[in-house]
């Protein structure tokens, strides 16, 4: 196997897939790292589980609006939630249509025994980037921020844009 990394070689219109990467390396590590504390929830799940435990019951769409994540995925993590026992859905009594996904007594322990994880694995994001001397949070902060106020959907079109104009230009140049 090479030791050339290809997605870092072709650079930063691969941005996305680092950042999934390093990401899943996160999670994959304290995946690995909750059993040893007990607590069997699924990792892409504890903002989950700790939003039910502050806030109750809440539809998928109202959790998947809080949490910033894509409907389908929430979809997924509630059921892996439900298949471990640790949330149920409920109708809603305002709204026979619609689901509330639950805490269940084992959900509830876990987002309990969480507390102490998410300060070690705060302690341990701390030390990395401390390392690193890279303030990730606020470089996060600042990206999600300028991604409201202007997406990045539109941002490609603003950047295509400009390079067709540019072309036309160097076009227009050469004639």
């Amino acid at each position: 196997m090479p030791d050339s990394d290809f997605i870092t070689e072709l650079g930063r219109p691969f941005l996305a897939h680092r950042l999934r990467r390093l990401a899943e390396a996160f999670v994959d590590g304290y995946g690995r790292w909750l059993p040893t504390l007990g607590i069997d929830a699924p990792p892409r799940s504890l903002s989950t589980l700790l939003l039910l435990e502050r806030e109750g019951p809440l539809g998928v769409t109202e959790i998947a609006a809080r949490l910033r994540l894509s409907h389908p995925l929430l979809i997924r993590l509630t059921r892996a939630l439900e298949a471990r026992g640790l949330t149920r859905a409920e109708r809603d009594s305002g709204d026979g249509r619609r689901r509330l996904i639950a805490l269940t007594e084992a959900g509830r322990a876990q987002a309990q025994a969480l507390g102490g994880a998410i300060r070690v694995i705060d302690r341990a994001y701390e030390d990395l980037l401390r390392e690193t001397g890279i303030d990730m949070m606020e470089g996060c902060a600042r990206v999600e921020a300028a991604c409201r106020a202007l997406s990045f959907e539109e941002r490609l079109e603003r950047a295509a844009a400009g390079i067709h104009q540019q072309g036309e230009s160097e076009c227009a140049t050469s004639a």
